[in-house]
């Protein structure tokens, strides 16, 4: 079946200060370097939240955090890099889990 290019539809981004609060918890995380950092379940929380207001598809919660770790400053190693992207997947699996009801079932970030 041929892609139809005609349809298209409207992409529904994060409000910026959702991608702020977003944006933060994993510079927080990622600085600290630590255990899993409340702030960043409070962000998953306010991401869900809105995206379901949104009625935001989950690709798109993908495009909004691919988007989002491209404002990222660059990580100084390889190893910190392996980890910005590490975080990243755990990020995206633990919305998309949240926004269909399956908290719990994908670990914690």
């Amino acid at each position: 079946m041929a892609h139809d290019s005609r349809f298209s539809p409207e992409l529904r981004p994060l409000s910026d200060e959702t991608l702020a609060v977003l944006r933060t918890a994993v510079l927080l995380h990622l600085e600290r370097k630590s255990a899993p950092e409340p702030g960043l379940e409070q962000a998953v929380a306010v991401v869900v939240r809105e995206a379901r207001e949104r009625s935001m598809r989950p690709e798109e919660l993908i495009i909004a955090f691919k988007a989002l770790y491209a404002t990222l400053p660059d990580p100084p190693t390889i190893a910190a890099r392996a980890e910005q992207l590490r975080l990243r997947e755990k990020l995206v699996t633990a919305c998309i889990h949240a926004y269909y009801g399956q908290d719990g079932k994908g670990g914690s970030i």
